[in-house]
């Protein structure tokens, strides 16, 4: 699926911001494919350049409205100093790849803080560069010991047998000690038992309630929809379309949607058709909680109305006629896709028609 890209250079040396427009995915987990165009090894790493592709995975991606934002480092800029044009894809997890494009890479200061890694695999995490590690100072060398004065000779006395220590009396006996003490014991248990005794609530209310018993995790949409395209054999077009019906029946919009995009992108018509719901502005009600795009939602519907579907004909032309979502209202294009769709017998398309004005 084509896709627009631009690269914006930061301040910083090293460092600067693909932006990604025309893309219906997550920035979770989104990787990037880079390749130049010149040399035997024309896939970028992170460790340098190699012969096969491998996926770059940004520690930062995030969304401005539309737009993607993939924050790029030393790994990525430093190496494409000096190139014109790369070829550009993005993988989205348990998708595959859902964009590709060519864009321009612009002059920029490089950081010079781009080395090897050592090995990688297919998919590598981009690792923030370290700083250079400063050798230790050596220690300083041990100073000489003080001086110290010699001990004075012990003084000579005549030795005198000690007196003996005679323990001061008390009061009372050691035996009313014990009986004070253990009285001042018992008291403070039976105070302690009285309390709890009164107050059993207290008591329940500090007890720690009983643990929940475990329960196996639950399967994430994303795993939920990547289990089914993994199935042998690969599943078609028409059944991935009946797979996303069945989720939707299932109250599953969210899992319905991925299955729906992946048919529609296979050329699917009717799943183009379901897909451009999504994002109309005219479907009441709106499916999932999405937010409706106008010209998204206009995109899908052409694509299935380009075929010669007469529903998706008389929805773009509806869409047209009212606009919405950011999509301005176009009176002679809603009249063309009505038409079309009129000829083929639509009469929802033919009221349409007659209501649109003259």
């Amino acid at each position: 699926m084509a896709i627009r890209a631009s690269i914006e250079a930061l301040p910083e040396p090293g460092h600067a911001i693909l932006h990604v427009s025309d893309l219906d995915a997550m920035p979770e987990g989104l990787a990037l494919s880079i390749q130049r165009q010149q040399g035997p090894d024309t896939h970028l790493a992170d460790d340098g350049w190699r012969r096969t592709e491998a996926w770059l995975i940004p520690d930062e991606v995030g969304r401005q409205g539309d737009v993607l934002e993939f924050h790029l480092g030393p790994e990525i800029c430093d190496r494409l100093a000096g190139i014109a044009t790369i070829r550009l894809r993005v993988k989205e997890p348990d998708i595959g790849v859902v964009g590709t494009t060519v864009i321009a890479w612009p002059t920029m200061l490089t950081s010079g803080a781009a080395g090897s890694s050592g090995t990688y695999d297919d998919t590598v995490r981009l690792r923030r560069m370290q700083p250079a590690a400063v050798p230790p100072e050596p220690a300083p060398e041990p100073l000489p010991p003080p001086f110290e004065p010699p001990a004075p000779a012990p003084e000579l006395r005549a030795e005198r047998p000690p007196e003996p220590v005679v323990p001061p009396r008390t009061g009372f006996p050691n035996w009313a000690i014990v009986l004070i003490a253990l009285l001042i014991v018992g008291g403070a248990g039976y105070a302690a038992y009285d309390y709890f005794k009164l107050n059993p609530q207290d008591v329940v209310a500090t007890a720690p309630p009983p643990a929940a018993p475990g329960e196996p995790p639950k399967k994430s949409i994303r795993d939920t929809v990547a289990d089914y395209l993994a199935t042998k054999p690969a599943p078609t077009p028409e059944a991935m379309l009946a797979k996303g019906r069945d989720f939707m029946k299932a109250g599953d919009t969210a899992s319905a949607f991925l299955v729906f995009r992946r048919a529609a992108e296979a050329g699917n018509t009717a799943a183009q058709l379901e897909l451009a719901t999504f994002y109309d502005p005219l479907t009441q009600p709106a499916r999932g909680g999405f937010t409706p795009e106008g010209a998204r939602a206009a995109d899908w519907y052409e694509r299935a109305a380009l075929a010669g579907v007469a529903e998706a004909q008389r929805k773009l032309g509806l869409l047209f006629a009212k606009g919405g979502a950011g999509l301005a209202a176009d009176t002679a294009k809603a009249r063309t896709w009505l038409q079309q769709a009129a000829a083929q017998n639509d009469a929802d398309a033919k009221k349409a028609l007659d209501a649109l004005p003259k």
